[in-house]
């Protein structure tokens, strides 16, 4: 049996490097939105669809309504239970009652302030 010589394996090596280039074996591929196979990111894959999600957040921004009803601001009636001819607001009922008054019992076990 006789040795190859370097030139014939050179060569086929060379044939074989060509022939997968070619046919695109080694060139990259370029993932194809229209693919219904596509494997890459969401972005590759469905460019459209990204968009259309941006387009609808948008929608929802521009839906929300900038402006007081009409029944917000009655000029017959105040604001607030107060808060006219010098009284201020915090008195006078404008904020909530609190949720979680002083006078409220608590037991021993749990270290209130008052230790009622």
């Amino acid at each position: 049996m006789e040795a190859t010589s370097p030139i014939k394996l050179l060569s086929f090596a060379f044939l074989l490097v060509l022939c997968l280039l070619s046919t695109g074996g080694i060139a990259p591929h370029k993932v194809d939105a229209r693919d219904p196979a596509c494997n890459g990111s969401i972005a590759e894959c469905s460019e459209e669809a990204e968009f259309q999600m941006d387009s609808e957040i948008n929608r929802r921004l521009l839906e929300q309504k900038k402006y007081i009803s009409p029944g917000a601001l009655k000029r017959d009636q105040p604001v607030c239970n107060g808060g006219g001819s010098g009284n201020a607001y915090t008195n006078s009922g404008c904020l909530p009652t609190p949720s979680n008054p002083h006078t409220r019992g608590c037991a021993k076990y749990y270290q209130c302030r008052s230790g009622s």
